[in-house]
């Protein structure tokens, strides 16, 4: 009884800490030159949206160059998605993540195949992939042919 007692105030005390927002006085000077775009709208920010942005500036900081250069020739393609494309993508990263771990490891193998792929045959496949009208047996299909 003592331990649920313990572990409902340590729930409560995380549930409030949750509650507050990140003031932008808080921030290290590093984190705030990521988050410059922000900082006139940052105190009307919901609390979440706060904490989620300074999660992500501090994630951002401990990328290397180059994995910060991947991340924005990534973010660049995002942008380019349709909002369709993107649920797509959403539903399929929480299809992945549902996977065991063996069946992620296959697939994040099958990903660095197609990372080494000319750019022109990536792009093929995309276009393709694109133009589909069941993007789900489009996939397994391709899946099938590689193994």
């Amino acid at each position: 009884m003592k331990r649920l007692v313990i572990l409902l105030l340590l729930f409560t005390l995380a549930a409030a800490a949750c509650a507050d927002g990140v003031a932008w006085s808080d921030l290290t000077a590093q984190e705030r030159k990521v988050l410059g775009l922000t900082q006139e709208q940052w105190q009307k920010l919901p609390a979440e949206r706060q904490q989620r942005l300074h999660r992500g500036a501090r994630r951002w900081l401990d990328l290397s160059p180059e994995e910060r250069k991947l991340a924005k020739r990534n973010l660049e393609i995002w942008k380019k998605l349709t909002p369709e494309e993107r649920r797509y993508i959403r539903r399929k990263f929480r299809e992945f993540k549902k996977l065991p771990p063996e069946k992620q490891a296959k697939l994040r193998k099958l990903k660095k195949r197609f990372d080494r792929l000319p750019p022109e045959r990536k792009k093929q496949i995309l276009r393709r992939w694109r133009q589909a009208k069941d993007k789900d047996a489009f996939l397994q299909e391709k899946l099938e042919k590689v193994h």
